[in-house]
Formats: C-alpha cells, sequence, structure tokens
C-alpha cells in the first residue's frame, strides 16, 4: 500500500466552454486537508490514532492573478481593470479536432491575496498546480526544515521535467524552477556570443506553513500563453512576481510544441510528479502500514464546490 496519496482535480479543456475548478475551491480543499492533519496533531499522542496520509493536490485552475504578501499596497483602479479584462483562451485540439478551427472563449480572471512571498503572479489554464499537504514533522517520512522543503519541491520539478521532455531545470537566487536558452530545445531565440543565457521561469514555487504543515507548493507552465499581447498573454498585464528583468517560459514554447493531447499530458506530468515528490520524501519503510484505514471523505470534498466542481475531485495512491 501507498503513503501518499493524490487528489486530482480534474478539468475539462475541450469542451466548447472549457471547465476548469476555481483557485477557491481547491484552497478550500487545501485548507480542509490542513485542518485533519491540524486536528490529528493537536491530540495527544497517547490518544491520537493514525496519522493522515500526505497528499499531493494536482489541479488547473481557472484564470485568477493572486497577489503574494509584498503586495503591501492595494491595486489601484486601473490595475484592478488590466488584471480583470477579458482573457481569450484557445482551447486546445487532439488530433481528430485538428481540421476544425481553434476554438476560444473569454473569461474575467479572478483576483485573491496568497499566503506566500513576491508579488502578483498567474495561475490559469495550460499549467499544472501541486499543492502538497504533509506535515514537515510527520512519523511517517524524515523531519524536514523550510529550506529542505523547498529544495525538496525544486528538486522534484527538475527531475521530472528532465524525465518526461529532457529539459534541464534549475534553481537560482529567486524562487522556481528554471531554464536557459542555451539548455532548452527550442530554436526560436538566439544567443550573441558572450551573451549571458537568458533565464526563464517554467515553474513558480510559493510556500506557506502552519505548524509544519504545508500549504501552496508548484505552478508547472505547460502550454501557458508566454508571448502576444494581454487579450491571450496574461502575463503581458503583469510583472511576474517583481522580476522585471527575467521572462517566463511554458514547456510548449521551449520544445516549439504547438498541439497535443493536453489533458492526458498534464495527468502524465502530475503522476510523474508525485512519483518523484514520494522518491525523495524518505518515507519509512512501514509507513503505509501506519496510516491505517483511508478515512478521506471525497463526498466532503467536492461539497466545497459550485456546480461541477462538486464532481471533479478524484483520489489515488502514489506507489
Amino acid at each position: 500500500m501507498a503513503a501518499l496519496r493524490h487528489l486530482r482535480l480534474p478539468s475539462y479543456p475541450n469542451r466548447p466552454v472549457p471547465q476548469f475548478p476555481s483557485y477557491a475551491y481547491a484552497s478550500l480543499v487545501q485548507t480542509t486537508l490542513q485542518q485533519e492533519l491540524q486536528a490529528w496533531k493537536a491530540q495527544s499522542a497517547s490518544s491520537r490514532g493514525p496519522p493522515p496520509a500526505p497528499t499531493v493536490i494536482s489541479f488547473t485552475p481557472a484564470p485568477t492573478y493572486t497577489l503574494g504578501r509584498r503586495q503591501t499596497d492595494p491595486l489601484t483602479y486601473d490595475e484592478h481593470e488590466r488584471l480583470k479584462s477579458p482573457l481569450l483562451l484557445v482551447a486546445p485540439r487532439d488530433e481528430r479536432q485538428k481540421a476544425k478551427a481553434k476554438a476560444g472563449a473569454y473569461y474575467r480572471p479572478a483576483i485573491t491575496s496568497a499566503p506566500r512571498g513576491g508579488l502578483t503572479t498567474y495561475h490559469g489554464p495550460g499549467q499544472l498546480v501541486l499543492w502538497p499537504v504533509i506535515d514537515l514533522h510527520s512519523p511517517l517520512h524524515a523531519h524536514l526544515s523550510v529550506r529542505d522543503y523547498a529544495c525538496l519541491l525544486e528538486k522534484t520539478t527538475i527531475a521530472t521535467l528532465a524525465r518526461l521532455w529532457g529539459l534541464k531545470g534549475f534553481t537560482t537566487d529567486n524562487p522556481g524552477v528554471w531554464v536557459s536558452s542555451r539548455q532548452s530545445k527550442t530554436t526560436t531565440t538566439t544567443i550573441t556570443s558572450g551573451k549571458k543565457p537568458e533565464e526563464r521561469k517554467i515553474a513558480a514555487l510559493g510556500v506557506h506553513l502552519r505548524r509544519h504543515v504545508t500549504g501552496l507548493g508548484v505552478a508547472i507552465n505547460y502550454s501557458t500563453p508566454v508571448s502576444g499581447p494581454p487579450e491571450t498573454n496574461p502575463w503581458a498585464r503583469i510583472v511576474p512576481c517583481g522580476l522585471g528583468d527575467r521572462g517566463v517560459t511554458s514547456v510548449c514554447a521551449e520544445l516549439g510544441l504547438v498541439e497535443g493531447e493536453e489533458a492526458a499530458v498534464k495527468d502524465d506530468l502530475a503522476a510523474m510528479w508525485c512519483s518523484e515528490f514520494r522518491k525523495r520524501l524518505n518515507f519509512r519503510p512501514d509507513a503505509a502500514q501506519m496510516l491505517g484505514k483511508n478515512t478521506l471523505d471525497l463526498d466532503f470534498l467536492c461539497s466545497l464546490g459550485t456546480g461541477d466542481e462538486q464532481m471533479l475531485v478524484k483520489a489515488s495512491l502514489i506507489d
């Protein structure tokens, strides 16, 4: 039996009107799992039962701009209206749909505050968000410091990108995972001899902790638009995380990919990331036996959402 639980909040990008779970709904699911862990930790060691399973939530949210803790000044009216202006999302097409014209739909992005460092960033279609909810001092695995945990997220993401696509990710003084124009497989960028390679962020990282229980995590750009006008490119509306001298990229931009079975690809990406994360978490050999019966109430988690969100939660165990 596996010791890591994977909760998927599916999206449906190929429907006539693409559907995605809201960032607010994913946050409610995360909070519920955090409360489950906190309640267990609050009990005395002699009276509490088996610990809740460590969990990774994966999802692709509806368009959302999140404001970090460094965003101390409120948005001006013009800034607010720029972020909320309609964003055109073009639905990906699979092999059977390539002869058809591209379909698209307009969305008004949500704006919300997030308990992480940094300034403003974007989450939305084309991206895979992975939020582990674990106890850094759990009896199930090796204890982690905050820095250990941030490194775990980065190393897991770097290994996943390398295994799936051969991309060479790396870290810098700024959080997240980056790729270099000299390392990527894309041919769209030319490097002048002697010029420092351009660093582009392919995965963002944000962490929040309460009593050693984790929140937030990693957002990997798979096919998120990273060029073009603000009507279609969400990054053109902001300076991502306040780093004006560095760009944002995606797996598709780096590899020159245009079309594909995006839902299936992101399912593979989520499964690979969870597998790499589990390997690096250093579970005890008997961790699975220590968990006891899985008591996760999927019906309750579904009830936190609205409309189609109530039918979206899927759970699996990572071997």
